[in-house]
């Protein structure tokens, strides 16, 4: 049911001390005023349970051509999955701790603000601290298959929406 809707595949990370993990999943925004977005993560997961010490967590908008970075982070793992996957990370900017996965089309460094339980899942709220735009083409899962972005599609007058 829920392969109908079309999302951005994105690694989310989170880094506590020494230790650091990761995670394949997806993002939606929440709010553009302060600029927030939910990320779910397994709630016993390391990625989940990384995020909730440190407070932070990273979303790697994965790039088309990162189809196989997808794929090992999806692997679970119970140490640090960049290193056991060979998923190559970006450092933190300054101040910040949650590494990124490099040559991402877009990577935001987010504060967790709120995490809801539900299910075996949490929602994490978090709010956007900075952002990288690293260009390419985003990679988005639909109907169960990776599938880039496709033309931009014509219309009379765009809509007066913030993104």
């Amino acid at each position: 049911m829920l392969a109908v809707l079309p999302l951005p595949v994105a690694i989310i990370a989170a880094a506590a001390g020494e230790d650091r993990s990761c995670s394949t999943g997806t993002v939606s925004y929440v709010s553009f005023e302060p600029p927030l977005v939910a990320v779910p993560l397994a709630a016993r997961g390391r990625t989940a349970e990384l995020a909730r010490r440190s407070g932070e967590l990273s979303v790697s908008l994965l790039e088309q051509g990162q189809t196989e970075l997808a794929v090992r982070a999806s692997r679970s793992s119970g140490g640090d999955k960049f290193a056991e996957q060979e998923i190559p990370p970006l450092d933190a900017p300054a101040g910040l701790l949650a590494p990124a996965v490099a040559g991402s089309s877009a990577v935001l460094w987010c504060r967790v603000v709120g995490e809801h339980a539900h299910g075996s899942a949490s929602l994490f709220v978090a709010e956007i601290c900075t952002h990288l735009e690293g260009g390419g083409s985003p990679l988005l899962r639909y109907q169960r298959q990776y599938r880039g972005l496709g033309s931009r599609v014509p219309v009379g007058e765009e809509a007066d929406y913030p993104l």
